[in-house]
Order: C-alpha cells, then sequence, then structure tokens
C-alpha cells in the first residue's frame, strides 16, 4: 500500500520545470495569506462530482506545483482509489481534527511573510495550497519553488503524533516530534528563506557555507517571527536548546580541531547537520549543532555591519561573514 501511495504522491506533484513555466495568474497579496484545500476537495467532495470539483478548483485555486489532471481517466481511476482507501480516508480524518481550519495559521505567516517583503522586496510567494499524501516522507513536508511563487504542504506530515495505531509508519520518533504544529509555520518561513538565499556553486560547497546558509534562515526567523521562541525556530526541544546553549564553546572548539569549517565531502559532517536524535560527536547532544553555530555567526555578523537582509542572503563569502562577525563563543 506504501507503494501505491508513493506513485499517486508523485503524480500529483507537477515538476519545478513546469511551474516554472505556468501561465497561471496569482492571487498576490502577501498580507493575505489563505491555503487552498486540496485534501478537503479530494475528501469531501462524493465521487460522481469529484471531476467537476477538480476542474473548478484548478480553474480558480491552481498551484503550479500541484499537477492535477481531472480528464485524465487513469490519473483519476488512481485518485478514487486513494481517496476511498479505508487507511488513508482515517488519515485523513486525523488530519482534519487538527487542521481542518487553518485560519490561525494564515493569520501568523501572513503577518510574518509582510515583514519579510519590507526587508527583501524579492521575496513573493502567494500561492499556498495544503494536501494530503498518505506517503510519509519528512523531506517532502514543504515543497516551494520560486519561480511560479509557490508552496504546497502535505498538512498530514504534521499529524503523525496522533497515528501510533499505525506506528507511526515506521518513522523513527524525532521525526514525530519535529512534526507538529509548533514547528510548523516556522518551517514554512525557513523553506521559503531558502529559496532567497544565494548559494556558492555547490562543486566548492564547504562544511562553513553550509552552517552559514543554515544560519541565514534561523536569522530571518529571528526578523521575521520575532515572538518565536529560538527553540522553535531551530527545531529543538527544551533539552536540546539548553545543551547546545551550554555547549556551543564546545563544538565550536570541536570543530576547529578537527579542521572542519573547509571541508567539502559531506560524507565527513553530514551527521552535524542531520535531522536525528543527537549528534554522534557528543554524547546526550543536540542534533543539527551546525545550523546553531552558523545561527550566532551570522547574528554577530548583522551585529558588526550595516548589512540589509537583502545584502546578507546575495552574499555567499561565507569566509568574509565569519571574519567579519569576530564570532569568538
Amino acid at each position: 500500500m506504501k507503494k501505491t501511495f508513493k506513485i499517486l504522491f508523485c503524480s500529483l506533484l507537477s515538476t519545478i520545470a513546469l511551474a516554472a513555466c505556468s501561465g497561471k495568474s496569482h492571487r498576490g497579496d502577501a498580507a493575505d495569506i489563505q491555503f487552498d484545500r486540496y485534501e478537503q476537495v479530494m475528501f469531501d467532495t462524493p465521487s460522481d462530482r469529484l471531476t467537476d470539483a477538480l476542474r473548478k478548483f484548478q480553474s480558480e485555486h491552481d498551484n503550479p506545483l500541484l499537477n492535477i489532471h481531472p480528464d485524465d481517466q487513469q490519473y483519476m481511476a488512481q485518485l478514487y482509489d486513494f481517496v476511498n482507501d479505508n487507511t488513508v480516508r482515517d488519515i485523513y480524518e486525523i488530519t482534519q481534527k487538527h487542521y481542518g481550519n487553518l485560519h490561525w495559521l494564515e493569520k501568523e505567516l501572513s503577518g510574518a511573510l509582510k515583514k519579510a517583503k519590507s526587508l527583501d522586496d524579492d521575496i513573493d510567494i502567494d500561492h499556498f495550497a495544503t494536501f494530503v499524501s498518505g506517503y510519509f516522507d519528512y523531506s517532502q513536508r514543504i515543497l516551494t519553488d520560486r519561480n511560479s511563487k509557490s508552496l504546497l504542504l502535505s498538512i498530514d506530515q504534521y499529524a503523525l503524533g496522533d497515528m501510533e495505531k499505525y506506528s507511526y509508519f515506521g518513522l523513527p520518533l524525532y521525526i514525530v516530534e519535529l512534526s507538529d504544529s509548533v514547528f510548523l509555520a516556522s518551517d514554512i518561513m525557513a523553506e521559503i528563506a531558502r529559496q532567497y538565499r544565494a548559494m556558492p556553486d555547490e562543486k566548492d560547497l564547504t562544511m562553513l557555507d553550509l552552517m552559514v546558509a543554515e544560519g541565514k534562515v534561523l536569522y530571518f526567523l529571528d526578523k521575521v517571527m520575532p515572538r518565536k521562541d529560538d527553540r522553535l525556530k531551530i527545531r529543538y526541544s527544551e533539552e536540546q536548546f539548553d545543551w547546545m546553549q551550554a555547549n556551543e564553546g564546545r563544538v565550536w572548539a570541536y570543530f576547529i580541531q578537527n579542521e572542519m569549517l573547509y571541508e567539502k565531502d559531506f560524507s565527513r559532517y553530514h551527521n552535524f547537520f542531520d535531522d536525528a536524535p543527537k549528534t554522534n560527536a557528543f554524547k546526550d547532544s543536540a542534533p543539527r549543532t551546525t545550523h546553531y553555530i552558523g545561527w550566532q555567526i551570522v547574528r554577530k555578523y548583522m551585529e558588526n555591519t550595516n548589512s540589509t537582509m537583502k545584502e546578507l542572503f546575495a552574499n555567499t563569502n561565507s569566509q568574509a561573514i565569519l571574519q567579519a562577525s569576530k564570532y569568538k563563543p
């Protein structure tokens, strides 16, 4: 059954190339976000009306990241099987209990995106949609595309905590704990930030480059969500956040002593970036220690310079950012 979910999940999503070529008009007011609820159309429409409902949804609320084909018989046959599967319908019902109404999220994101646009006028995401995938791939929970100004949220991946009877679909507990509504708004804004920060050439990427890149994202959250707890921005538990604050200097010293900052082989340092229960180099530690260190470097850099957010996002010289930051934990 999981294989079937994955096939349909992939068929629901268009390629980024198709999204970039979309000629659809955009609704376009960063101060008034509204999610188009594709999953509600899929599951709440009687089967004999679903084709017409999808045509209407596509014409009124099309998100270019959704690949909807109401006139394709094979696509519709797969969709009928999907929405009538008992497990999938149960996933939908669980999700609706949490997220039947998203006004609270739309309000928070509207304020954050308005701040973001005032900091960098290039930021322009105006298509927001949700759907239920039924196939849990944490890396695919939020999809964004700068060219088509679109964002797609797999909303069921933020309701995993209530899916214990399905053994959380085999996902590790640390992923289940991250799939919580407290992280939802900041996760979305972080994915938007990643669309607008420039990156060095991929073949030349160093650990420092990736650290600073993630630091930029977290600093962006500082500015657009100033009331959000820091631990939620970085997706830590209270214990993880406390550990990272207490051991910041120790982690930095480890990076320096092991000459890791300019390492280009990701396999040698991926564990310092991965979503995981901990970082293997340290006992009882926080994961993603590089994100936290990069965040502190960028904070210091912005304190010591007159850079704007737009300039920060455009600056790919991580070494210059580190030097100007005068970072010394």
